[in-house]
């Protein structure tokens, strides 16, 4: 879910904040994607990093969040298919 909900300002083209006030998602979820940190921060930090290509910054979080290099590239690329088959009705 963070995500799908972290580029959702930049493609509304309003605030993160103003983005958030509409959609119900836990508070947690929504203070990690203001930038406040939280439990899922670390899973988040670590999303961006393999996004980014930033391959020791992934690394390193992969190593603070207890899983292997290939687990974290794995679920990676799971999490796409997995909000595909989330939004799809029936």
């Amino acid at each position: 879910m963070l995500g799908m909900m972290s580029m959702m300002d930049a493609i509304l083209e309003i605030p993160m904040s103003e983005v958030l006030e509409k959609i119900p998602l836990e508070q947690e979820t929504k203070t990690v994607l203001l930038g406040g940190d939280g439990p899922v921060c670390p899973i988040y930090r670590l999303m961006l990093a393999q996004e980014a290509g930033d391959w020791p910054s992934a690394r390193s979080l992969a190593a603070q969040l207890h899983i292997s290099e290939s687990e974290a590239g794995e679920l990676w690329w799971q999490a796409p298919r997995w909000a595909r088959e989330v939004g799809t009705c029936g």
